[in-house]
């Protein structure tokens, strides 16, 4: 999996590239507006009568940081008829956008308010499951196609650069995101069921079948590789710390039975009996409510799904972003100057897991 946080990254950073000299111009109108008290005192008066009720304040953007772009840019759109105004009441005001640069603004800031919320998302949780993606980003491909139709040729052809950049992450790690969405009891395949068709259209079936298919063959595979395949035929196992253990006992016997255990799971299969699969896909959606844990919900209900519980452990603890949530908005990215770059393996991971104690102490 490509880290999903760094992908929209690199999509922010092609649209910021071709909207420079626009961003730039607002960032040159603010700074000539908070660098007088007598300029910034005639805007506000400019603000209320035009009707300006923002909260919002204009400040300038660090460069590095991207969402404080968009915040920037946010912020200039709540005062764009002011600063029209002031361009014709102050002769020392020389900068001028136009109303198609102003559209421009508006469109790029639309774009960067999804990734703002959608980054948001990913880092908000200092431990996230894999299963929070995959709305996110099927919600990012909508608006990408959606882009490509503007009618202002920069925009569409701008959206089509980002659209064909994400369509690269899409396609290595779709399937991935999919199959962690369906281990989700609140949604399972019927958030696959609702996207693709917006998605791909008319070829969307054949793409539920694939995940379908994906999901099935990842089951098959824990189905006969696990010890917990058979429970119901009476092996005992142990569930102790949200991990699953046979006693060594009972591992050694199973060591020599594997080949039965493939036999036996083949011939319940097709004398009607239902697997884990079948079983989770068939019954109800649980409830969406905020304080839900997925974590907790498998954990809970292994009994009932033990091999299932098995592929969501594995799966939803992919780590499908691995930007820290303080470089999460980082254009510059991480440098690794030559001290750092020089550390051995055991010495980084000092460090690191030092880090990790520390933070946990101040944060408890």
């Amino acid at each position: 999996m490509r880290c999903a946080s760094n992908i929209l990254s690199v999509i922010v950073q092609h649209a910021l590239e071709a909207v420079s000299e626009i961003v730039n111009r607002v960032r040159e109108s603010i700074h000539y507006i908070k660098s007088s008290q007598t300029v910034y005192e005639k805007f506000n008066v400019m603000s209320k009568e035009v009707g300006i009720t923002s909260q919002k304040c204009l400040s300038i953007d660090n460069p590095l940081q991207w969402n404080s772009t968009y915040s920037m840019l946010e912020a200039a759109l709540e005062f764009r008829d002011v600063f029209m105004l002031l361009q014709e009441n102050d002769n020392g005001y020389t900068i001028n956008l136009s109303d198609l640069e102003w559209e421009r603004v508006t469109a790029i800031t639309s774009y960067l308010k999804l990734f703002v919320e959608v980054t948001n998302v990913f880092t908000r949780s200092k431990y996230p499951t894999a299963n929070i993606y995959f709305p996110e980003l099927c919600d990012v491909k909508l608006h990408l196609i959606e882009w490509c139709k503007n009618s202002d040729e920069y925009i569409s052809s701008l959206a089509l650069r980002m659209r064909s950049k994400f369509d690269e992450y899409w396609e290595k790690c779709s399937l991935g995101l999919a199959v962690a969405a369906m281990l989700d009891p609140r949604f399972k395949m019927k958030l696959v069921e609702y996207y693709y068709p917006q998605i791909y259209g008319s070829t969307s079936a054949g793409r539920i079948n694939e995940v379908l298919e994906g999901v099935k063959a990842l089951y098959n595979e824990h189905s006969i590789c696990s010890p917990l395949a058979f429970d119901d035929q009476g092996l005992a196992w142990q569930v102790g710390n949200g991990l699953l253990c046979l006693p060594s006992s009972e591992k050694n016997s199973r060591d020599r039975l594997m080949g039965f255990d493939k036999f036996l799971n083949e011939t319940s299969q097709g004398e009607g009996g239902k697997s884990d699969l079948d079983k989770y896909l068939e019954e109800p959606l649980f409830p969406r409510n905020v304080d839900f844990s997925i974590l907790n919900w498998w954990k809970v209900h292994t009994p009932r799904y033990p091999v299932l519980s098995m592929m969501a452990r594995n799966v939803l603890g992919i780590p499908m972003s691995k930007v820290l949530p303080e470089l999460a908005f980082n254009n510059s990215g991480r440098i690794l100057d030559r001290d750092w770059s020089s550390l051995n393996p055991a010495t980084v991971q000092a460090l690191m897991c030092s880090q990790d104690w520390i933070r946990s102490e101040l944060e408890n």
